[in-house]
């Protein structure tokens, strides 16, 4: 194999450094959180929230989220009003924007409007169609944890997003899988790793967005998969503390939103 144009060493400096930062803005770019509130309480309390990941295909610009979100988000207006938002935008028909959900997949796809992207100062992810990554390379994670939501007095809501850098784990024909492995953290590393057991929950609908290299070591990233599950601590205590998330693969979205 002929050697890599950038070393190991130095990748791990690059990472660790302004392209760690450019590679967590295209993350931050390209997702939302999206939640919900339940209007039978006087304190308007968020009742779930999770993430939407948006791309742009030949077609269409899709939100794509895990089923169990969406499903999440049906029994809980069945049970009461609520009023669902992306950010700070509230979204009274995403029943009606929906294109296609799989129960089987854990995937949801949704038509999203430019003017309301524009809003969210959001950039869909652009490159078409999906492709999974390689086993052991490079992949980008993110998601907005509920655990670092804020919420004030007036209401207002501010989301932390969690974010990963790392090496696919394992691909198979449906899923990938990344394990968080801290005898590998980058030295001198900007964002420092979170606690263990740090609960995930509202990552599901994160995008997973893999890199690849063309022969003469030119980059492009796009979307390989979208995160359906995590560790759950907080429900299951006796869980032994793997550290790893899975996403379903995003090559089963056809660039009109439908899951095949």
């Amino acid at each position: 194999m002929d050697e890599h144009a950038i070393s190991l060493d130095r990748a791990k400096e690059l990472l660790a450094g302004d392209l760690g930062n450019v590679y967590r803005q295209i993350l931050a770019d390209c997702c939302v959180p999206i939640y919900w509130f339940n209007l039978g309480t006087r304190d308007l309390s968020i009742l779930h929230n999770g993430t939407l990941t948006i791309v742009q295909t030949p077609k269409i610009i899709l939100g794509v989220t895990a089923a169990h979100v969406f499903k999440k988000y049906e029994s809980d207006r069945k049970n009461g009003s609520v009023r669902l938002q992306l950010m700070n935008e509230v979204v009274d028909d995403l029943d009606e924007c929906l294109i296609d959900v799989s129960d089987e997949l854990d995937l949801a796809t949704f038509a999203l409007d430019e003017a309301l992207v524009k809003r969210l100062q959001r950039t869909p992810l652009g490159v078409w169609p999906p492709r999974p990554p390689q086993e052991g390379r490079g992949i980008m994670v993110s998601g907005f944890p509920a655990v670092e939501r804020t919420e004030s007095e007036d209401f207002k809501v501010n989301f932390g997003l969690f974010t990963v850098l790392g090496v696919a784990r394992t691909v198979t024909e449906k899923q990938i899988t990344w394990l968080l492995e801290r005898e590998f953290q980058l030295a001198n590393a900007r964002i420092p790793l979170p606690p263990s057991e740090y609960e995930l929950g509202g990552v599901s609908g994160g995008p997973l967005i893999s890199w690849f290299e063309s022969p003469h070591f030119v980059s492009h990233h796009c979307l390989s998969g979208v995160v359906i599950e995590h560790p759950d601590y907080k429900n299951n205590r006796d869980m032994p503390p793997i550290e790893r998330l899975i996403a379903i693969r995003a090559d089963s979205i056809a660039e009109s939103g439908k899951i095949v």
